[in-house]
């Protein structure tokens, strides 16, 4: 089934999606970026690798490397100016995210042909596929919340973020 719209793909994701991992085991203050200087899909998802790399111990060309192959199967930009990168890690690897607010919109190749300024990017290992898709409902659910959206985007700083985003 295609669907047409950025609401559409972030409520199917909502309903197929029930486990007990959430945003905030995934997310720390230290993955979560307010008016960070992108210009491009492809710088985006560098900063992103970066940050997981140093969460995760792990070599950041690695995980830019599976970002980059997973946008090649199709755009993680589900519309209205949000992107979703997930990706899969080694099973020995704890799931995480990284939450970044761009400082300006950016060509992301969205379904929606809008530019993108929100990304939430989620590294999960290959064993917990399924149980990491609670915690994509939970991001999917606040993100269809036009109100929410808009906080997230005038949050001027890391710590407002954090707040919206329930971040201790």
């Amino acid at each position: 089934m295609i669907i047409h719209s950025a609401s559409a793909n972030i409520a199917q994701i909502f309903v197929i999606a029930k486990s007990n991992m959430n945003i905030s085991s995934l997310l720390n203050k230290e993955s979560v970026f307010a008016k960070t200087a992108c210009t491009s899909k492809k710088c985006a998802l560098e900063k992103i690798s970066h940050i997981a790399g140093e969460k995760l111990n792990i070599d950041p060309q690695i995980l830019f490397n599976r970002l980059i192959a997973r946008e090649k199967i199709g755009s993680t930009g589900v519309g209205t100016g949000i992107a979703i990168p997930h990706v899969k890690i080694d099973s020995a690897l704890p799931a995480t995210a990284v939450f970044i607010q761009c400082e300006s919109a950016i060509d992301y190749d969205a379904y929606d042909g809008n530019k993108v300024d929100i990304l939430f990017a989620i590294f999960v290992p290959e064993d917990r596929c399924k149980q990491y898709l609670s915690a994509l409902s939970e991001i999917s659910q606040k993100l269809l919340d036009k109100q929410f959206l808009r906080r997230l985007r005038n949050a001027k700083n890391n710590e407002m973020l954090c707040l919206l985003l329930e971040i201790k």
